[in-house]
């Protein structure tokens, strides 16, 4: 995190805190205080949903289903079982999180807005139940009774006080969204918001980390059900229907998407918005007026709230002076040889028999190769031939009809391409996948993720070995891209770069990983003349560190000079392996590239030989 960023956030949480301060003290009535504690419980919700729906970009509509969960567990423990309110609001932080973890993984295999109606389908069926559980739950008329909150004994009977309190939870979830949106869980959300395809190949666990932020989100929502239920002093199913389920999207996206603050904020403003027009005799015109302002706020401030002020933070803050050069001079010594590779000769990586089928349409047909460590294999052919299916395959974007992989001796064909990854296998691609929502320095510090070994627990805490793998994995990082030649583009983001540093830093981010065998996929497309002949020599480097290299490449002046070994295929087939100078002289070689049936010795012949050289 820049100094810059870090300033605005220390301003940010400064000015909150002062704000929430101050309020009681110029608005001390019962009923501007109970607005206050109801926009701080529903600032604890907003966290949970702007991590669910604006980090992991799942469309999960139905959270006010896990305010009732927090709030029935919470009333029914005080109610019928005398629990301290602050132990049952604990109890039901852990029943909903629970609950969050059984129906995760099903629910998170459906996508956009099939994903949002079943998460309002699983909401009804709360409501239902709450309806329905007359015994537990008190029926359609609820539990009521609920006492006032309390902290191990020390009741909170006052409105100011339970303000206060209010927001202290209010701020202890702000502060668990804001360690997790500052760690390698926030880097892996924002990468799988950006391009699963790109995640998985720095060995982000997608599915674990969408599952994981719909729990945290559960267990938030939690929290603002209990203290509504303590607030209300009962809890019915009436409380928090679809209506409160819209009125956290609104908060969501008025306050910013992808701000944790802007969550909090998003709250505040709706709630105080709703009750200035519930004073004004408007409340007919709420929902009116509110879809308008968030329309407004999607199309003038697509960064909600808390965007336009940072961006007003920016604007203010910005100092004159041009921005540090991008070098373009690489630094070789910025990373060392990679320890614990096998001895050349070894077989790092074997496909046999590799096939695989589109409909009639077979784009690899029983491909075997085995690539050695230490060496540069070339896997070359005409455009259509199925490298980069082939590529797929190898990297687990695609499933094997038939064959087999494998890495070390240990078959990978079935793994998912975060696991492929974490084995210490690196991959390019060759229409560049970045990661735009984030800097190139946050870009190349993902590779790093593998390597990482900090939980969710001790991110939320910000425990003191999270902020010691932070600064190992940024200097990590710094080092790769100074190797690369980028030393100067760590706080800009990817797009401000030009197309050839922007594959550098798919390349940075791929050598973070460290890899024992790298996957580069057309690395010199798009390239000029200057940046092929650099990036031929970055390629040269990468294997002096004891990288294997497994390239697909069009360009042969880069193939010719790299490759120990070639793989050349046509029409899904392999047609030749061996050396360069020897696979250039194979008669089905030229054949491919003039698209020849026969191939005579003639000066049309030689000249294709030169090409393929």
């Amino acid at each position: 995190m820049s100094a810059l960023a870090a300033h605005k956030r220390t301003l940010a949480f400064a000015a909150a805190v002062v704000a929430i301060a101050i309020y009681p003290l110029f608005y001390p009535g019962s009923y501007p205080v109970g607005v206050g504690i109801v926009a701080g419980a529903m600032a604890a919700a907003t966290v949970g949903f702007v991590l669910l729906l604006g980090y992991a970009h799942q469309l999960a509509f139905g959270q006010a289903g896990f305010l009732m969960i927090g709030g029935y567990v919470n009333a029914i423990l005080c109610v019928n079982y005398r629990w301290d309110p602050f132990a049952a609001l604990l109890a039901g932080v852990v029943v909903a999180m629970l609950l969050a973890l059984v129906i995760a993984r099903p629910i998170l295999k459906l996508r956009g807005f099939v994903l949002a109606i079943a998460s309002l389908a699983m909401q009804l069926i709360f409501i239902v139940a709450a309806i329905e559980a007359v015994p537990i739950t008190g029926g359609a008329l609820g539990t009521q009774g609920v006492p006032k909150f309390a902290i191990f004994g020390v009741s909170f009977a006052n409105e100011i006080a339970f303000y206060y309190a209010a927001w202290v939870m209010a701020f202890i979830c702000v502060g668990i969204g804001l360690n997790i949106d500052r760690s390698r869980i926030g880097r892996a959300l924002k990468a799988i918001a950006a391009s699963e395809t790109a995640a998985g190949s720095v060995g982000i666990e997608i599915v674990t980390y969408k599952v994981q932020m719909f729990v945290i989100s559960a267990g938030m929502a939690s929290v603002a059900g209990s203290l509504g239920a303590h607030y209300l002093r009962a809890m019915d199913p009436n409380v928090y229907g679809f209506a409160y389920s819209l009125n956290l999207l609104t908060a969501v996206i008025i306050g910013g998407l992808t701000s944790v603050w802007g969550g909090a904020l998003g709250a505040t403003a709706i709630t105080g918005l709703r009750e200035l027009l519930r004073s004004l005799s408007l409340p007919l015109w709420e929902s009116v007026i509110m879809g308008m302002l968030t329309v407004v706020v999607l199309l003038a401030f697509p960064g909600g709230l808390a965007g336009a002020i940072g961006a007003l933070f920016d604007r203010l803050t910005r100092r004159g002076g041009a921005a540090a050069p991008v070098t373009v001079e690489p630094d070789p010594a910025a990373l060392p040889p990679v320890t614990g590779m096998p001895p050349p000769g070894t077989i790092m990586l074997s496909v046999d028999g590799a096939t695989r089928s589109f409909g009639n349409l077979r784009a690899v047909n029983h491909v075997s190769f085995n690539v050695e460590a230490g060496s540069i294999v070339a896997l070359i052919g005409p455009n259509g031939a199925g490298k980069t299916t082939l590529f797929n395959l190898i990297g687990g974007y695609q499933p094997l009809d038939a064959g087999t992989v494998k890495f070390l001796g240990q078959p990978i064909e079935s793994l998912m391409p975060d696991d492929i990854a974490r084995l210490g296998i690196g991959r390019t691609f060759q229409n560049l996948q970045l990661f735009d929502n984030m800097t190139v320095l946050e870009n190349v510090m993902c590779g790093r993720f593998r390597l990482n070994t900090c939980g969710i627990l001790s991110i939320s805490a910000r425990l003191p070995r999270v902020a010691r793998e932070e600064a190992a994995t940024r200097r990590a990082a710094r080092a790769a891209l100074d190797f690369v030649g980028l030393r100067g583009a760590g706080d800009m983001p990817p797009t401000a770069l030009s197309f050839g540093h922007q594959r550098l830093v798919e390349i940075a981010r791929a050598l973070a990983l460290e890899p024992k065998l790298i996957l580069m996929d057309e690395p010199a497309s798009g390239l000029n003349d200057t940046e092929t002949e650099r990036l031929a020599e970055l390629v040269l480097r990468i294997a002096a560190l004891g990288i294997t290299v497994l390239l697909v490449e069009h360009d042969m002046r880069v193939v010719m000079g790299l490759a120990d070994q070639l793989v050349v295929m046509h029409h899904g087939e392999k047609i030749a392996e061996g050396a360069p100078d020897a696979v250039r002289q194979e008669p089905e070689v030229i054949a491919a590239y003039l698209g020849q049936d026969a191939v005579e010795p003639t000066a049309a012949n030689r000249s294709a030989q030169e090409h393929v050289a």
